[in-house]
Protein backbone atom coordinates (compact mmCIF):
# COMPACT_ATOMS: atom_id res chain seq x y z
CA UNK A 1 0.00 0.00 0.00
CA UNK A 2 1.49 3.29 -1.20
CA UNK A 3 -1.03 5.49 0.82
CA UNK A 4 -0.13 5.01 4.54
CA UNK A 5 -0.19 7.77 7.96
CA UNK A 6 2.80 7.60 9.77
CA UNK A 7 4.63 9.53 12.35
CA UNK A 8 8.29 11.58 11.63
CA UNK A 9 11.34 11.38 14.30
CA UNK A 10 10.38 14.10 16.40
CA UNK A 11 8.32 15.00 19.22
CA UNK A 12 4.51 14.52 19.03
CA UNK A 13 3.53 18.06 20.16
CA UNK A 14 5.85 19.67 17.37
CA UNK A 15 3.69 19.60 14.69
CA UNK A 16 5.90 17.89 12.35
CA UNK A 17 4.65 14.81 11.61
CA UNK A 18 2.36 14.22 8.67
CA UNK A 19 -0.52 12.75 7.37
CA UNK A 20 0.01 11.40 3.81
CA UNK A 21 -3.57 10.19 3.33
CA UNK A 22 -7.30 10.38 5.28
CA UNK A 23 -8.23 7.69 7.52
CA UNK A 24 -9.96 6.19 5.04
CA UNK A 25 -7.15 4.58 3.06
CA UNK A 26 -6.06 2.85 6.79
CA UNK A 27 -7.14 -0.38 8.59
CA UNK A 28 -8.55 0.13 11.70
CA UNK A 29 -5.70 0.31 14.34
CA UNK A 30 -5.56 -2.94 15.87
CA UNK A 31 -3.25 -2.58 18.87
CA UNK A 32 -0.73 0.01 19.90
CA UNK A 33 3.18 -1.37 20.12
CA UNK A 34 5.29 0.06 22.70
CA UNK A 35 9.24 0.63 22.35
CA UNK A 36 10.76 2.86 25.25
CA UNK A 37 13.52 2.40 27.83
CA UNK A 38 12.79 1.92 31.48
CA UNK A 39 11.05 4.89 33.11
CA UNK A 40 9.77 6.35 30.40
CA UNK A 41 6.16 6.19 31.62
CA UNK A 42 5.54 3.14 28.50
CA UNK A 43 3.04 1.60 31.62
CA UNK A 44 1.50 4.87 31.98
CA UNK A 45 1.05 5.13 28.06
CA UNK A 46 -0.76 2.03 27.76
CA UNK A 47 -2.73 2.73 30.16
CA UNK A 48 -3.86 5.77 28.84
CA UNK A 49 -4.41 4.53 25.53
CA UNK A 50 -6.33 1.85 27.12
CA UNK A 51 -8.44 3.95 28.95
CA UNK A 52 -9.37 6.13 26.08
CA UNK A 53 -8.80 4.50 22.64
CA UNK A 54 -11.03 1.66 20.48
CA UNK A 55 -8.75 -1.00 19.33
CA UNK A 56 -9.24 -4.29 17.32
CA UNK A 57 -7.45 -5.94 19.96
CA UNK A 58 -7.15 -5.32 24.21
CA UNK A 59 -3.65 -4.91 25.69
CA UNK A 60 -4.76 -3.91 28.84
CA UNK A 61 -1.76 -5.23 31.55
CA UNK A 62 -4.69 -7.18 33.64
CA UNK A 63 -6.44 -8.70 30.27
CA UNK A 64 -5.46 -12.32 29.30
CA UNK A 65 -4.63 -10.65 26.16
CA UNK A 66 -1.69 -8.65 27.67
CA UNK A 67 1.04 -11.77 26.81
CA UNK A 68 -0.06 -11.61 22.99
CA UNK A 69 0.20 -8.03 22.41
CA UNK A 70 3.93 -7.82 24.30
CA UNK A 71 4.67 -10.61 21.69
CA UNK A 72 3.46 -9.09 18.74
CA UNK A 73 7.16 -7.32 19.11
CA UNK A 74 8.48 -9.01 21.83
CA UNK A 75 10.18 -7.09 24.88
CA UNK A 76 9.03 -3.59 24.92
CA UNK A 77 12.37 -2.05 25.78
CA UNK A 78 14.26 -4.45 23.34
CA UNK A 79 15.97 -3.98 20.18
CA UNK A 80 14.39 -4.36 16.68
CA UNK A 81 15.28 -6.67 14.26
CA UNK A 82 14.67 -7.16 10.63
CA UNK A 83 13.19 -10.18 9.36
CA UNK A 84 12.04 -11.20 12.82
CA UNK A 85 9.92 -8.21 13.69
CA UNK A 86 7.00 -7.52 11.24
CA UNK A 87 5.03 -4.18 11.64
CA UNK A 88 1.94 -5.05 10.09
CA UNK A 89 -0.65 -1.82 8.83
CA UNK A 90 -2.82 -2.47 11.50
CA UNK A 91 0.05 -1.63 14.10
CA UNK A 92 1.00 1.73 15.61
CA UNK A 93 4.30 1.79 16.94
CA UNK A 94 4.44 4.46 19.94
CA UNK A 95 8.34 5.15 20.84
CA UNK A 96 8.33 6.52 24.19
CA UNK A 97 11.55 8.68 24.97
CA UNK A 98 13.20 10.78 28.22
CA UNK A 99 15.34 13.57 29.20
CA UNK A 100 18.46 11.73 29.54
CA UNK A 101 19.55 13.43 32.84
CA UNK A 102 16.00 12.98 34.72
CA UNK A 103 16.21 9.33 33.29
CA UNK A 104 19.77 8.75 34.64
CA UNK A 105 18.81 9.20 38.25
CA UNK A 106 15.38 7.35 37.85
CA UNK A 107 17.59 4.33 36.68
CA UNK A 108 19.81 4.64 39.13
CA UNK A 109 17.12 4.10 41.84
CA UNK A 110 15.79 1.55 39.98
CA UNK A 111 18.23 -0.57 37.87
CA UNK A 112 15.65 -2.87 35.84
CA UNK A 113 18.03 -5.68 34.45
CA UNK A 114 21.44 -4.72 35.37
CA UNK A 115 23.59 -6.85 36.31
CA UNK A 116 25.55 -4.92 39.69
CA UNK A 117 29.36 -4.65 40.12
CA UNK A 118 30.99 -3.43 43.25
CA UNK A 119 30.55 0.47 43.72
CA UNK A 120 27.51 0.81 41.80
CA UNK A 121 25.87 2.15 44.85
CA UNK A 122 28.18 5.41 44.12
CA UNK A 123 25.63 7.70 41.77
CA UNK A 124 29.27 8.80 39.73
CA UNK A 125 30.38 5.20 39.37
CA UNK A 126 26.80 3.89 38.30
CA UNK A 127 26.81 6.37 35.47
CA UNK A 128 30.17 4.96 34.09
CA UNK A 129 29.89 1.47 34.68
CA UNK A 130 29.95 -0.99 31.78
CA UNK A 131 26.32 -1.97 31.44
CA UNK A 132 25.43 -5.66 31.02
CA UNK A 133 21.79 -7.10 31.11
CA UNK A 134 21.38 -9.97 33.61
CA UNK A 135 18.50 -12.04 31.83
CA UNK A 136 16.96 -12.61 28.43
CA UNK A 137 13.38 -10.69 28.81
CA UNK A 138 10.80 -12.48 26.69
CA UNK A 139 12.56 -15.77 26.37
CA UNK A 140 9.77 -17.43 24.41
CA UNK A 141 9.77 -14.46 21.90
CA UNK A 142 13.42 -14.68 21.49
CA UNK A 143 14.45 -17.92 20.57
CA UNK A 144 18.26 -18.60 21.54
CA UNK A 145 18.84 -15.56 23.81
CA UNK A 146 21.91 -15.79 25.03
CA UNK A 147 24.10 -13.99 28.06
CA UNK A 148 23.97 -10.96 27.56
CA UNK A 149 21.10 -9.99 26.67
CA UNK A 150 22.03 -6.87 26.01
CA UNK A 151 25.38 -4.67 26.89
CA UNK A 152 27.04 -1.70 26.47
CA UNK A 153 29.92 0.28 27.86
CA UNK A 154 27.46 2.46 30.06
CA UNK A 155 23.50 3.17 30.39
CA UNK A 156 23.85 6.06 28.31
CA UNK A 157 25.34 4.29 25.00
CA UNK A 158 22.74 1.64 25.44
CA UNK A 159 19.95 4.25 25.38
CA UNK A 160 21.61 5.98 22.45
CA UNK A 161 22.02 2.64 20.62
CA UNK A 162 17.90 1.62 21.31
CA UNK A 163 16.79 5.02 20.01
CA UNK A 164 18.94 4.59 17.26
CA UNK A 165 17.50 1.09 16.12
CA UNK A 166 14.40 1.86 16.67
CA UNK A 167 14.16 4.78 14.63
CA UNK A 168 15.96 3.37 11.82
CA UNK A 169 13.97 0.20 11.75
CA UNK A 170 10.36 2.26 11.66
CA UNK A 171 11.67 4.61 9.41
CA UNK A 172 12.14 2.20 6.70
CA UNK A 173 9.11 0.67 5.11
CA UNK A 174 8.89 -3.02 5.81
CA UNK A 175 7.85 -6.43 3.54
CA UNK A 176 5.06 -7.96 4.12
CA UNK A 177 5.14 -11.97 5.39
CA UNK A 178 2.27 -12.91 2.81
CA UNK A 179 3.52 -10.53 -0.40
CA UNK A 180 6.19 -8.73 -2.01
CA UNK A 181 4.93 -5.43 -1.07
CA UNK A 182 6.29 -2.77 1.25
CA UNK A 183 4.28 -0.62 3.43
CA UNK A 184 5.60 2.33 5.49
CA UNK A 185 5.29 1.77 9.65
CA UNK A 186 2.67 4.18 11.39
CA UNK A 187 4.72 5.34 14.35
CA UNK A 188 5.37 8.76 16.10
CA UNK A 189 8.21 9.63 19.48
CA UNK A 190 6.01 10.20 22.45
CA UNK A 191 7.71 12.63 25.36
CA UNK A 192 7.41 11.24 28.60
CA UNK A 193 7.48 14.39 29.72
CA UNK A 194 3.98 15.45 28.02
CA UNK A 195 2.17 12.96 29.98
CA UNK A 196 1.76 14.63 33.15
CA UNK A 197 -1.18 16.26 33.92
CA UNK A 198 -3.11 18.06 32.58
CA UNK A 199 -0.51 17.72 29.52
CA UNK A 200 -1.78 14.01 29.45
CA UNK A 201 -4.70 14.57 27.56
CA UNK A 202 -3.58 16.77 24.53
CA UNK A 203 -0.52 14.57 23.89
CA UNK A 204 -3.12 11.36 23.92
CA UNK A 205 -5.77 12.61 21.98
CA UNK A 206 -3.51 14.24 19.12
CA UNK A 207 -1.63 10.77 19.53
CA UNK A 208 -5.45 9.17 18.34
CA UNK A 209 -5.78 11.98 15.95
CA UNK A 210 -2.71 11.41 14.11
CA UNK A 211 -3.04 7.89 13.90
CA UNK A 212 -6.99 7.81 12.99
CA UNK A 213 -7.76 6.06 16.23
CA UNK A 214 -11.52 6.76 17.66
CA UNK A 215 -12.01 7.68 21.27
CA UNK A 216 -14.30 5.22 23.66
CA UNK A 217 -15.79 8.12 24.81
CA UNK A 218 -16.50 11.54 24.61
CA UNK A 219 -14.42 12.73 28.27
CA UNK A 220 -11.05 12.09 28.38
CA UNK A 221 -10.51 9.61 31.51
CA UNK A 222 -6.87 10.68 32.54
CA UNK A 223 -4.32 8.28 34.41
CA UNK A 224 -3.23 10.09 37.34
CA UNK A 225 -1.17 7.66 38.90
CA UNK A 226 2.33 7.80 38.82
CA UNK A 227 3.81 4.34 37.56
CA UNK A 228 7.11 3.30 39.54
CA UNK A 229 9.17 6.05 39.60
CA UNK A 230 8.95 7.26 35.84
CA UNK A 231 7.00 10.21 36.20
CA UNK A 232 8.43 11.89 39.34
CA UNK A 233 11.00 13.85 38.33
CA UNK A 234 8.05 15.64 36.42
CA UNK A 235 7.62 17.02 40.06
CA UNK A 236 11.36 18.47 40.75
CA UNK A 237 12.83 21.19 38.15
CA UNK A 238 15.27 20.33 35.66
CA UNK A 239 17.76 22.36 37.79
CA UNK A 240 17.13 20.34 40.76
CA UNK A 241 18.17 17.63 38.91
CA UNK A 242 21.23 18.66 37.34
CA UNK A 243 22.61 19.45 40.98
CA UNK A 244 22.48 16.06 42.22
CA UNK A 245 25.24 15.80 39.04
CA UNK A 246 28.74 17.17 39.96
CA UNK A 247 30.04 19.42 37.26
CA UNK A 248 31.78 16.35 36.03
CA UNK A 249 29.48 14.12 35.56
CA UNK A 250 27.77 16.38 33.42
CA UNK A 251 30.28 16.61 30.93
CA UNK A 252 29.90 12.99 31.17
CA UNK A 253 27.00 12.33 30.07
CA UNK A 254 26.78 15.09 27.39
CA UNK A 255 30.29 13.72 26.03
CA UNK A 256 28.48 10.39 25.50
CA UNK A 257 25.53 12.15 23.80
CA UNK A 258 24.74 12.19 20.16
CA UNK A 259 23.67 15.95 20.64
CA UNK A 260 22.49 16.08 17.00
CA UNK A 261 20.65 12.99 17.03
CA UNK A 262 18.85 13.92 21.02
CA UNK A 263 17.80 17.36 19.02
CA UNK A 264 16.93 16.33 15.30
CA UNK A 265 15.44 13.13 16.07
CA UNK A 266 14.20 12.89 20.08
CA UNK A 267 13.37 16.53 20.38
CA UNK A 268 15.55 17.04 22.94
CA UNK A 269 18.18 20.96 23.11
CA UNK A 270 20.74 20.37 26.04
CA UNK A 271 21.47 23.70 25.34
CA UNK A 272 20.10 23.96 29.79
CA UNK A 273 22.90 21.82 30.96
CA UNK A 274 25.72 23.87 29.35
CA UNK A 275 23.82 27.21 30.87
CA UNK A 276 23.85 25.06 34.40
CA UNK A 277 27.17 24.14 34.29
CA UNK A 278 27.95 27.44 33.63
CA UNK A 279 26.30 28.94 36.63
CA UNK A 280 28.28 26.41 38.69
CA UNK A 281 31.41 27.65 37.59
CA UNK A 282 30.73 31.05 38.35
CA UNK A 283 29.06 30.05 41.89
CA UNK A 284 25.60 31.09 41.00
CA UNK A 285 24.10 27.22 42.21
CA UNK A 286 25.89 24.77 44.14
CA UNK A 287 26.56 21.05 44.09
CA UNK A 288 23.56 19.22 46.44
CA UNK A 289 25.16 15.93 46.56
CA UNK A 290 24.08 12.76 44.65
CA UNK A 291 20.70 10.98 44.40
CA UNK A 292 21.04 8.69 47.39
CA UNK A 293 19.83 4.96 48.29
CA UNK A 294 17.52 4.06 51.31
CA UNK A 295 16.09 1.71 53.07
CA UNK A 296 14.76 -1.35 50.78
CA UNK A 297 15.68 -0.01 47.75
CA UNK A 298 19.28 0.59 49.24
CA UNK A 299 19.29 -3.23 50.98
CA UNK A 300 17.59 -4.84 47.55
CA UNK A 301 21.09 -2.97 45.63
CA UNK A 302 23.74 -4.49 47.55
CA UNK A 303 22.03 -7.62 47.41
CA UNK A 304 22.60 -7.64 44.18
CA UNK A 305 26.06 -6.62 43.75
CA UNK A 306 26.85 -9.36 46.47
CA UNK A 307 25.58 -12.17 43.95
CA UNK A 308 26.95 -10.39 41.42
CA UNK A 309 30.20 -10.81 43.14
CA UNK A 310 29.65 -14.57 43.91
CA UNK A 311 28.65 -15.29 40.73
CA UNK A 312 25.27 -15.87 40.89
CA UNK A 313 23.20 -13.38 38.59
CA UNK A 314 20.07 -12.60 39.52
CA UNK A 315 16.73 -14.00 38.41
CA UNK A 316 14.89 -10.73 37.94
CA UNK A 317 15.39 -7.21 37.90
CA UNK A 318 14.67 -4.55 41.60
CA UNK A 319 11.49 -3.37 40.95
CA UNK A 320 9.73 -1.37 44.52
CA UNK A 321 6.23 -1.20 42.48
Amino acid sequence: ASDVHYGKASSLNSNTNETVSSCSNLPPVKLIAIRGERHSATNLFRDATNRNGRFQQSCQRSNSNVKICGEILGWKHGFLESGRDVVSEDIVVAVLVRDVFSWLVSMFNEPYNMVMDEGTDEFGKFLQAKYVANECESPDYYNGCTYPFEAADNLIQLRMNKYRNWIDFLSNPTKSNSTESRHIHRWSIVKQEDLAYPEQEQTILSFFKQHCISTLMPKFKPVHKIVTNSMQSNHAKKEEILRKFTVEELHFVLDNLDRDFESRALGYNYRYVEEHIEKRSNGQLEYSGPPLLKGEVLEKRLKLIEDNLKGELPGRDISYD
